[in-house]
């Protein structure tokens, strides 16, 4: 088989997620932050933190939130990734006017290689641009070299730590940022 007889991907939707989508991202965001940290954390943090950041009532409240944007990607009508933008939140180390953070970008495992996280982060820039915020920032686990190698593919810079607390770890994140 040649690549000229792979067949193409199915397309990447990206939407804004609305009321009826928490619930999907309650699932969405539980299982892709399990699969991405539950193998270097105990089990006890990994819980603790995922029965206060996610579900369906968080979720909504979330979604309520007028300076926060929940983008939904779907393939062929499934749930593969999702991103949360807020604005006004910032770490001292980012130097900016106007900064929006990249609060979350995850991808199912299923959709791993499949553009979904580039096709998210586009459009986070995108909606970052089109609001006329100059910086977009991001905290990740200074572990996660898989994310590092992504968010240095788009252009952040490391420009300071934060501390992320999971359950009762306290971790180092890095800061990175993208001048828009």
């Amino acid at each position: 088989m040649t690549t000229s007889d792979v067949p193409p991907l199915p397309p990447v939707i990206i939407r804004p997620a609305t009321l009826a989508d928490a619930a999907t991202l309650t699932d969405l965001g539980a299982r892709t932050f399990r699969d991405t940290f539950a193998a270097e954390n105990t089990p006890e943090n990994v819980d603790a933190f995922l029965a206060s950041h996610y579900s369906p009532a968080l979720q909504e409240a979330e979604l309520r939130e007028p300076r926060s944007l929940y983008l939904l990607a779907e393939v062929d009508g499934v749930p593969a990734g999702f991103a949360l933008l807020c604005d006004g939140a910032r770490e001292a180390c980012v130097q900016a006017r106007h900064p929006i953070n990249l609060s979350r970008l995850y991808v199912d495992r299923a959709f791993l290689g499949a553009k979904v996280g580039a096709a998210l982060m586009r459009r986070c820039v995108d909606e970052a641009r089109t609001r006329n915020h100059d910086v977009l920032w991001l905290g990740v686990w200074e572990r996660n070299t898989r994310a590092r190698a992504f968010y240095a593919r788009w252009g952040f810079i490391e420009v300071g730590e934060m501390r992320f607390v999971l359950g009762t770890d306290p971790q180092r994140d890095l800061v990175l940022a993208l001048s828009l």
